[in-house]
């Protein structure tokens, strides 16, 4: 398998446990009361990861056979990586966002929470690589059963598909831009017109 099928073959993992773990937040939501919502918040997006994780381990072992750092295992865990930081905030023009209030430091607050949730997650999944004591677990292998039975079914799988091709071009466009930071250490490029001001784009 070449490294554009990996990643588009991810993506469609990825959308279909989206749209699974979807479901789930919002049915624990429903049973919670309001006050505890903000709390439960956070430890769901950490869950979310780590199962996340588990899934791309598990997807590897029935692609290759095997666990192990090799290529397409690496390519795997970067693609995973920048997945997990896909809702970080450019932070390179705060001066715009500073007219709406306090959204600066609330950018910055999740930015930051975005990174340890990532930093996390990957230390961990690489530690179930050499130890996959959670690739067993029943409620790993239910995600792993119900996340590829979504897949499969007609409509959705194709709507999963277009979401991984998709995947795969943002992807592309992240490793460009993760390897231009690397080589000129995340210097800002110069706009041809320094007071033109970039769409604000809503913070969800």
């Amino acid at each position: 398998m070449n490294a554009f099928t990996l990643i588009f073959k991810l993506g469609v993992l990825f959308s279909a446990f989206a749209f699974l773990w979807f479901w789930i937040k919002l049915l624990i939501y429903a049973l919670l009361p309001s006050t505890f919502v903000n709390q439960v918040r956070y430890f769901l997006q950490l869950m979310h990861s780590l199962f996340l994780g588990v899934l791309v381990l598990k997807f590897v072992v029935k692609e290759q056979g095997s666990l192990g750092l090799d290529f397409l295992m690496i390519i795997s865990l970067v693609t995973f990586f920048l997945y997990l930081l896909r809702n970080i905030r450019s932070s390179q023009n705060p001066v715009q966002v500073r007219f709406y209030n306090n959204l600066y430091p609330s950018i910055k607050m999740r930015n930051d929470w975005e990174w340890v949730v990532a930093c996390v997650t990957l230390i961990i999944t690489i530690f179930w690589i050499f130890f996959p004591i959670a690739l067993e677990s029943r409620i790993t292998n239910w995600f792993y059963i119900q996340t590829n039975s979504l897949i499969e079914v007609p409509v959705l799988g194709w709507i999963f598909k277009i979401a991984g091709f998709f995947f795969l071009l943002g992807t592309m466009l992240r490793f460009i831009i993760a390897i231009r930071w690397m080589l000129f250490g995340g210097a800002p490029v110069p706009s041809k017109d320094d007071n033109k001001f970039d769409d604000f784009e809503e913070i969800k």
